[in-house]
């Protein structure tokens, strides 16, 4: 990427001095100068932005980046040519000889000793005005721009994660998770208090909810004619989710399947590893084959751990005393998800990608466990269960937590799902949290927030402590929330609600990210622009992704289109 926009700075900057070489009074003053190689580069820049665009399949990101990098870069160029026509007539130049350098006598390039004299008469620098070279200037300041944004796709290392946590803060109960509880209804009945105080809530919102059936709507649906959720579009998500759902919410069971606590195929010889890079490197390398995209390790913390776990298959809560040895290290996977099919959001289609998501944690999760097992160390597989996904990715050095709760990876973006191994392994190399700047972006951005169809996600500016959506006060009403950590809580109830209504997952919020995005050279200018100008760069960088046709939801084209990408 770096040496992309070196080429691009090096060609604006030649071409400017090639114009120079033509008609060397033409330059008179450093803001005509400025003003030539900033056009070219605007012109050059939105030329390639539009290619790049059309490339990506998004015209009309490319005839807008067109009108507009275009439009600009030819402005700048007029000015500076009716700047440069006044200039000349005012100041008409007496030229002088020094080593082959045309200087105007107005120039501020000043020779005041005779050492200075030889070392611009025995350089490069000696046969160029030093106004010919800003364009090299520029492009390195390009290059550099390309340098930046690999330098903020691996963050500032921190020693904890980037989030406070207060003293008052407590391990989450797994029984408050929304499809632990919208599938258990021996739970729903225990806690009768939660299960009323939601359904009161739920109906002065929406009419007619009950918890009990819910999680059989969700899953199952009601396919009818509308693009987006006939029978086609169902029949997409159902096959995402085969691996990893059979009308059971495997990946929040413990010790079920995949995620089973079995230890017996444990190898009784240990293998050796030179060294704990070594071992990193193994691991993550083995991960990368089962399907991982992203692989981090990290220590073991009972932070993030559920306590008490709960089994909603067996309808019942499960103690950490039983599970089979003492975890010393996690390693977190992230898989990447379909960006076409969640564009589509929220249709069925857009479900897709998730149960296909969930199925490739499944699968890597499962044969990472198993590679550590037959290398002669205890582990189990781990989707939704056991602890907090997101905390443990942020934890490994994977992302930042957003608006939204989900995961944001600075190259992934939050298309992404999350699966973790528990293991006695420690001799490794970990990773630490990272701050990739994601948390400063979503302050000013809230496109997730605005693009939720139940309004589950906060526009608090700031975040919080604690939750401050409608009954966040209610412990009856509050208990799928976690008090204590500094993040912005959103209302999952209101989410799962939309999701039974909706016959399906909604994946609105992911989509609207402007994090989102294919990866495209423009995207990531963008991008690094925002990290190296923040505050007003974000809400420019979230009004250009609107303008630019990215994150817009409900939109049926975008169901076309995907049905149509099979090339």
């Amino acid at each position: 990427m770096g040496l992309m926009w070196l080429s691009v700075g090096v060609l604006a900057g030649l071409s400017a001095w090639i114009l120079n070489v033509l008609n060397n009074k033409f330059i008179v003053d450093w803001k005509a100068w400025t003003g030539l190689i900033s056009g070219i580069f605007i012109i050059l820049f939105g030329v390639a932005w539009s290619v790049s665009s059309v490339l990506e399949g998004v015209p009309r990101s490319g005839s807008m980046g067109f009108l507009l990098f275009d439009g600009l870069g030819l402005i700048i160029l007029v000015l500076t040519w009716r700047f440069n026509l006044q200039h000349k007539k005012k100041h008409p130049p007496e030229e002088s000889q020094h080593q082959g350098v045309i200087i105007p006598e107005n120039s501020d390039l000043e020779i005041d000793s005779n050492s200075r004299r030889n070392f611009l008469g025995t350089t490069v620098l000696g046969a160029l005005n030093l106004r010919h070279i800003i364009g090299g200037i520029i492009g390195l300041g390009a290059g550099v721009t390309g340098v930046v944004a690999v330098k903020r796709a691996s963050g500032k290392v921190l020693d904890d994660v980037p989030n406070a946590i207060r003293d008052d803060y407590r391990r989450f109960d797994q029984r408050g998770v929304i499809q632990a509880f919208a599938h258990s209804p021996k739970l729903q009945e225990e806690k009768k208090e939660w299960t009323d105080t939601w359904e009161q809530a739920a109906n002065a919102r929406t009419k007619d909810f009950k918890i009990q059936g819910s999680y059989e709507r969700f899953v199952y649906g009601n396919p009818r004619d509308e693009v987006g959720y006939r029978q086609l579009d169902y029949t997409l998500a159902r096959g995402g989710w085969e691996t990893s759902l059979r009308g059971i919410p495997i990946t929040v069971a413990p010790n079920h399947g995949i995620q089973s606590w079995d230890q017996s195929q444990v190898n009784e010889t240990r293998y050796k590893f030179g060294s704990k890079q070594e071992a990193a490197d193994a691991i993550k390398s083995a991960a990368k084959l089962y399907g991982s995209d992203k692989t981090g390790i990290t220590v073991h913390d009972e932070r993030w751990d559920y306590d008490p776990l709960y089994d909603p298959i067996d309808e019942k809560v499960v103690s950490w005393n039983d599970f089979p040895f003492t975890p010393k290290t996690v390693i977190v996977c992230i898989v990447e998800m379909d960006y076409l099919a969640l564009s589509t959001a929220p249709s069925i289609v857009s479900d897709g990608p998730s149960g296909q998501g969930y199925s490739d944690m499944v699968m890597v999760s499962s044969h990472l466990a198993a590679f550590l097992r037959h290398l002669g160390y205890k582990a189990v597989a781990s989707g939704n269960d056991l602890g907090l996904s997101v905390a443990y990715a942020v934890a490994a050095g994977l992302g930042e937590v957003s608006r939204g709760g989900w995961l944001i990876t600075p190259d992934l973006g939050p298309k992404v799902r999350i699966c973790k191994i528990y293991t006695d392994f420690d001799f490794v190399e970990y990773d630490k949290p990272r701050d990739y700047s994601i948390t400063n972006f979503c302050i000013h951005c809230k496109r997730c927030a605005d693009a939720c169809p139940s309004q589950a996600i906060t526009h608090e500016d700031k975040p919080t402590f604690g939750p401050t959506f409608e009954h966040s006060d209610n412990p009856d009403y509050n208990w799928s929330s976690k008090p204590g950590v500094l993040k912005w809580h959103s209302d999952s109830k209101k989410c799962y609600e939309f999701w039974v209504e909706n016959g399906g997952s909604c994946s609105s919020c992911i989509a609207a990210c402007p994090y989102n995005k294919p990866d495209f050279w423009h995207h990531d200018l963008v991008d690094t622009t925002n990290v190296i100008t923040p505050g007003p760069m974000h809400t420019f960088m979230k009004e250009m992704d609107k303008v630019f046709g990215y994150g817009n939801v409900n939109d049926p084209d975008k169901v076309h289109k995907f049905w149509k990408s099979a090339d």
